[in-house]
């Protein structure tokens, strides 16, 4: 799929309405350049680059129960091919490629079966990461169950496929998500429980994992308030072998989030808001249980501070987990115009002075980091997003340390949707 010509997948297509009721066109242009300084690192001189997405998909109702959707993606830095001559996409795939069947059983059951983008809930566990030019897809079943206000979604995805010899274990995810959606609600109830099986492979040691998540979530509106509250908390066995010992622990892990805001429609719409993270983190005095908290596929970019320091949760906390003190405030001064402010205050959860060595003068405190936000529309089909983040580091950090204090990063970002 790599390598196939645009021009050969865009005549398959215009055949469809053959055998298609109906086949609709959609897409999206997206570039953003990026003013990169968050390195730490005083004497690395800053980035400036380019990220350009394109994407094109094609709906096509088969008739009232089957639809089949197809949708590629060109993903690329500007001069990722180092050439001016076109000898290939350096990331051109298909995004999304499935069949969805609808209305079995009297309308008790429909399922969805290919590569699709999954997003669940306030995407804390399972998201598209579209900020990400290349945005996360799954090669995956899903058969849901509609009740009523409630839905059942029963999930099964390849991450990785292993080689059959020497047989090595396929990566997968698998589990169900739970939804109450009242009709004309302003508010959900959800409750899911998902299995993966990770691997991870370092320098000193390779380790495998049989790792269970079970979690709640609830958002919705009352009157001018607006909520989002998480829980999760992970099990499962986790083994660590190295070239001297092996290692089986306990995962043990726990996470809470919350989100609250306050909206005034007739100031400004101004909105203010508060939350509070905290993921768990190892306890390095036990070395029976596992504890640091991980976010599976989520989209952590709009949880955990918009310059990325914290997206791959545990790795980035180095394994002592996480605390985030967040304050909000947004505001649309005129209209087409949306004005935004985050503040967040990291610490870790574990003091990374017990664990000894290289932590050993280390405190729990991490940073802050500011983000402002401008979105703001420049025609009507065309959007642009500006924005700008400040992390302050303290001194004696244990995690994301560098020879300087602060980091920078800007961006400018156009989004065309047709």
């Amino acid at each position: 799929m790599k390598r196939l010509p645009l021009l050969i997948l865009l005549g398959a297509l215009a055949a469809g309405p053959l055998a298609a009721q109906s086949i609709e066109f959609s897409g999206q242009l997206r570039e953003r350049s990026e003013f990169d300084d968050k390195n730490f690192i005083e004497d690395q001189h800053h980035d400036v680059f380019h990220l350009l997405r394109m994407r094109l998909k094609a709906t096509a109702t088969v008739n009232e129960q089957v639809r089949v959707v197809a949708e590629l993606q060109d993903a690329r830095g500007f001069g990722a091919t180092r050439s001016t001559m076109n000898v290939g996409a350096p990331e051109f795939d298909l995004r999304q490629g499935y069949v969805e069947v609808k209305g079995l059983a009297d309308g008790l059951f429909e399922f969805r079966l290919g590569r699709q983008a999954l997003a669940y809930a306030n995407e804390r566990f399972i998201g598209a990461i579209d900020w990400s030019y290349l945005g996360q897809s799954f090669d995956a079943g899903v058969l849901r169950m509609n009740v009523g206000d409630f839905r059942l979604d029963a999930i099964g995805a390849a991450v990785a496929r292993r080689p059959a010899s020497p047989y090595i274990r396929d990566r997968v995810l698998a589990g169900a998500w739970a939804a109450w959606v009242p009709e004309k609600a302003r508010y959900t109830a959800q409750a899911f429980f998902l299995y993966d099986n990770p691997e991870e492979a370092t320098y000193t040691y390779n380790s495998t994992q049989n790792r269970m998540t079970a979690g709640v979530y609830a958002g919705g509106h009352l009157g001018r308030f607006d909520y989002e509250v998480d829980a999760a908390m992970q099990m499962g066995d986790r083994t660590l072998v190295s070239e001297f010992a092996s290692l089986s622990q306990d995962i043990s892990a726990n996470m809470v989030g919350v989100r609250l805001g306050y909206s005034f429609p007739d100031l400004a719409k101004l909105r203010i808001g508060a939350g509070y993270d905290r993921l768990s983190g190892v306890d390095p005095k036990d070395d029976t249980k596992y504890g640091a908290f991980h976010t599976l596929y989520g989209t952590n970019h709009k949880y955990y501070g918009f310059m990325d320091f914290f997206t791959d949760i545990p790795s980035h906390t180095s394994g002592f987990g996480l605390q985030d003190i967040i304050a909000q405030v947004s505001l649309v001064p005129v209209e087409g115009l949306m004005l935004g402010a985050d503040v967040h205050l990291f610490s870790t959860v574990t003091d990374p002075a017990d664990a000894g060595s290289v932590f050993a003068d280390k405190s729990t405190a991490i940073g802050t980091e500011i983000d402002l936000t401008a979105k703001f529309a420049i025609a009507k089909a065309v959007g642009m997003t500006l924005g700008y983040s400040m992390f302050s580091g303290d001194a004696d950090r244990a995690v994301r340390w560098g020879n300087t204090d602060t980091a920078n990063w800007a961006y400018l970002m156009a989004t065309v949707n047709f």
